[in-house]
């Protein structure tokens, strides 16, 4: 832990200004985000609706980025990464401020399906966004500590998205579990993602400077363009580990609520030290990049992440949450270096295209699973959700030792 916290703040101390205001933007919109993946299902809930529909809603989130996916990345080559990143964290926190104004299905549904355009916006114009202002040998360090910084402020969240309820329905007059504490409770989502645009206000005169100083990184890759069918390649391990999550972790609050009877409170706590551990996983893929190279650690943090899951289905508290700490470490540790390896394989013309491409299948194989998921859980329960996802995570190991990426090792 000390030995990552001390690269972390070695980093921060070398980085330019342009790289601490994008990073103080993960932040915020990971807490915003934190904050709504522990109360949304919740809130469905208070409404009458069952596990089916938050599985449903959860699905069209994702499809979102399976539709717009594409468009997107073209977008960011052509337009600009920045300029995406405004429209997308703008849209998410005014969406939460429109979708919590109703509680009808078909309209919150609609309004989620926009949030979640808005979401792949966000995350797919980050990466490419990052890569355009730091070195190379630098990307597994950058993008383990940018996806570090965006899950484990949901620490943060999760604690305050569990609380929030409590705390605002005695001066609504209301349960803790009524509709409308959620409601006044999700509705700082929109408040936080607001304030996530004010670092970016400085962003691109921070780049500007840096462009003067002359210390802008120059990529020495070949930049022909690759076809697009290599692209494709590169992007498709995404698929099976949206289909690994999609499984599971929208459906994570409610495992713990029904499995083990826990209260908002306790279920926001697992929730916020498992983004902790996410986050702590991130910041040590680096130095496993380094050690084992980033297709090999790549492959080995997705593999470990099945044996953990499984070990989420013993009937013991304790038991369950340690596994489930330890396999979003290993998640954390295994999304900033599949980043890397995509991007130190694609010329930078190609990267928004790549990025968007990866974020579209994730997504399709996310919304797909976690449409499934909710009616398997409604009928079999968690058992055979937990043993599909294991599965995916186990193949989707594979595919690293098949793909033709770059390996430079860092």
């Amino acid at each position: 832990m000390l030995i990552a916290m001390n690269r972390v703040s070695t980093f921060f101390r070398e980085s330019s200004p342009a790289v601490v205001r994008i990073l103080a933007h993960s932040l915020l919109f990971g807490l915003a985000a934190s904050v709504s993946d522990v109360l949304f299902n919740f809130y469905l809930h208070s409404l009458g609706y069952g596990n089916e529909v938050a599985g449903q809603m959860n699905s069209l989130f994702r499809i979102a980025g399976f539709v717009f996916g594409i468009p997107l990345g073209m977008l960011i080559d052509r337009r600009g990464a920045l300029r995406i990143l405004y429209f997308g964290i703008t849209t998410y926190a005014i969406g939460w401020a429109v979708l919590l104004t109703w509680t009808d299905i078909r309209i919150i549904a609609p309004v989620y399906f926009l949030i979640g355009a808005a979401n792949i916006a966000t995350y797919t114009s980050i990466v490419p966004l990052l890569s355009s202002v730091i070195e190379p040998k630098q990307r597994a360090t950058l993008f383990g500590i940018n996806a570090g910084a965006t899950v484990a402020v949901g620490f943060i969240g999760s604690l305050f998205g569990g609380a929030l309820p409590g705390l605002v329905a005695p001066l609504l007059g209301v349960g803790a579990t009524d509709s409308l504490a959620y409601r006044v409770a999700l509705f700082s989502v929109t408040i936080i993602g607001l304030i996530a645009i004010v670092p970016l206000l400085g962003v691109h005169a921070a780049v500007a400077k840096q462009q003067s100083d002359g210390r802008m990184p120059v990529s020495t890759m070949d930049q022909t363009p690759l076809p697009f069918l290599r692209i494709m390649g590169f992007a498709s391990q995404s698929l099976l580990l949206g289909v690994a999550g999609g499984l599971v972790v929208p459906f994570q609050n409610l495992f713990y609520r029904q499995q083990f009877h826990l209260n908002d409170a306790t279920v926001g706590m697992i929730l916020a030290l498992s983004a902790f551990a996410m986050g702590f996983g991130s910041t040590i893929g680096g130095a496993m990049a380094k050690r084992f190279g980033l297709r090999r650690a790549t492959a080995l943090s997705r593999l470990l992440s099945a044996p953990t899951l499984l070990l989420m289905l013993v009937p013991s508290l304790w038991v369950s949450c340690l596994a489930y700490f330890l396999s979003r470490i290993m998640v954390g540790i295994t999304f900033p270096l599949a980043d890397a390896l995509v991007m130190q394989s694609v010329p930078v013309k190609q990267r928004g295209t790549s990025t968007s491409l990866s974020s579209m299948l994730w997504s399709l194989g996310w919304a797909g699973t976690a449409y499934l998921s909710g009616y398997i859980q409604r009928d079999y329960g968690f058992y055979w959700v937990f043993i599909a996802s294991a599965v995916a995570y186990a193949v989707n190991a594979g595919m690293f030792y098949l793909i033709p990426f770059k390996d430079e090792g860092h």
